[in-house]
Formats: structure tokens, sequence, C-alpha cells
């Protein structure tokens, strides 16, 4: 059981949330977005959002500048 990080496999367990992930994977950067096969999940929706089995994850690092 297992889901995709960033491309890369981690150990999936029942109840992990997108909060969880991303605070064991140590995603430290203050402004970053989140998706869930895809589709953006707000960052309000973080700690209630439970991760399935097999769903793919991409937390992106946002930068801004001129």
């Amino acid at each position: 059981m297992a889901i995709l990080v960033n491309g890369e496999s981690y150990a999936w367990r029942q109840g992990l949330t997108i909060a969880q992930l991303i605070d064991e994977k140590k995603f430290s950067f203050p402004l970053k977005t989140v998706f869930v096969n895809g589709k953006r999940i707000p960052k309000p929706e973080h700690k209630k959002t439970i991760l399935a089995d097999g769903d793919e994850v991409q937390v992106l690092h946002l930068m801004s500048g001129g």
C-alpha cells in the first residue's frame, strides 16, 4: 500500500491527511500548493483531506519574484 508523492513511492496508512504528509516529508517552504490526483486542494482543507491508497500527490513549492 503506497501513494506517490512528487513521483516517489511513500508508505500509505489509513487516516493519513495531507497536513500529516507535509509534516512527515518536511515540506517546510512557506508558499506551496497541493494537488491530489490532479485536483488542487486548498490549504484550509489539508487537515481534513484523507489520502487513499494509490493517490498521486504533488506538493509544489511556489516562488514569487519579479
